[in-house]
């Protein structure tokens, strides 16, 4: 998988502006997820149980002001932009894959 660049602007401020760099998309959707579970972390009393669906994710990830990616394409040497509503695609793939029973209608569950 190419080198990644993730682009965040949590606030309309413009110095919340981040980006860090990952040596595969898959790493950058793990930091997403990560990202998220410090927030949500962050609201929850020390030491409580924690597991959260990809709805959540999906709920933090639409109130960020942006989130985008930055993917490397070797064949021409350039980076390909990604918005939020592809990143989502992305992790819905990503959380699919970790669900034993994705058709069967249960929640996708994951933890980090």
């Amino acid at each position: 998988m190419p080198h990644t660049i993730l682009l965040i602007q949590p606030t309309t401020q413009s110095n919340s502006r981040t980006w860090s760099d990952y040596e595969t998309q898959a790493a950058s959707l793990d930091a997403i997820c990560k990202i998220f579970e410090t927030f949500a972390r962050n609201k929850l009393p020390e030491n409580a149980e924690f597991t959260f669906d990809i709805n959540q994710v999906f709920e933090f990830l639409d109130k960020l002001t942006d989130i985008s990616m930055m993917i490397f394409n070797a064949e021409t040497a350039q980076y390909v932009p990604r918005n939020r509503s592809w990143i989502k695609q992305q992790l819905f793939e990503m959380f699919k894959s970790k669900c034993r029973h994705p058709e069967a209608g249960e929640k996708l569950i994951a933890g980090y």
